[in-house]
């Protein structure tokens, strides 16, 4: 009884895991966007002009992750859907959604429908717009990578090289954050506090995720910048948590 019980659990998981994957394909394709993974500036074509007669390439123009996603479309589908963030090259890319409260989205899809891996949300207490000096999201640390399991890589110094920003489009533009922080965390620590600017604690927040990180990118927040943490289980019990920080630095407006 045991084993049918465990594998009935397996099998389970796995038609999850596989809905998880389906309703994000099918947000990847409303938004216009491209599956994970698979961001990223198209290959220049190859031409068999002679080099000496022909003009010296241009530099393309800038594609900006995100520029194009269709959030009026996921809107219709889910009005709790505030942006889409990604790291480009990486799994995570999803639709951001934000709650009534921190739970509803905790195991719920983007689609609402109920699945263990949950999405990616947005502190309830947070501006939808990302206009708050500090933003924290939320989501599952999924074995397979989904959701923020990825998030665990940053304690390599290559992988923060390699992925050192973080995107999101919203309806007012595009935003990219840089990673200076990433390290694991009390869920009473004062990176969990929502008054951090009406008690003046803007300094000792910075002070503490500085001191606290595992990794040294070679960025510094300034005083003013807007914060963001992305924050997750640790897999250690539930008074921990494994977060990665960001600041603010580009903005491209909505057209």
């Amino acid at each position: 009884l045991t084993l049918l019980a465990g594998g009935f659990m397996i099998v389970h998981q796995i038609r999850e895991d596989r809905s998880a994957a389906q309703s994000s394909l099918r947000a990847a394709a409303i938004a216009g966007l491209p599956p994970a993974g698979e961001s990223g500036p198209p290959a220049s074509p190859q031409t068999a002009a002679d080099p000496e007669s022909a003009p010296a390439p241009e530099d393309p123009p800038e594609e900006v992750p995100l520029s194009g996603v269709d959030l009026a479309a996921l809107q219709e589908v889910n009005g709790d859907v505030v942006g889409w963030i990604e790291v480009p090259g990486t799994e995570l890319s999803y639709p951001l959604l934000q709650g009534e409260d921190n739970r509803y989205y905790l195991n719920r899809s983007w689609e609402k429908e109920r699945n263990r891996g949950g999405s990616v949300f947005m502190e309830c207490t947070n501006s939808r717009d990302l206009t708050d000096y500090h933003t924290i999201l939320y989501a599952h640390r999924m074995r397979n990578d989904s959701m923020f399991g990825t998030l665990k890589y940053y304690r390599d110094p290559d992988y923060v090289r390699e992925h050192p920003s973080v995107y999101i489009a919203s309806s007012d533009g595009v935003y990219r954050y840089d990673v200076f922080a990433a390290y694991e965390a009390w869920v009473r620590d004062i990176l969990y506090r929502s008054d951090l600017e009406e008690s003046g604690l803007e300094a000792e927040f910075l002070d503490y995720c500085v001191a606290s990180s595992e990794i040294a990118p070679g960025v510094t927040p300034e005083e003013g910048e807007r914060i963001l943490t992305l924050s997750t289980c640790t897999g250690d019990g539930h008074a921990t948590r494994w977060v990665v920080q960001a600041v603010l630095r580009e903005t491209w407006p909505a057209e």
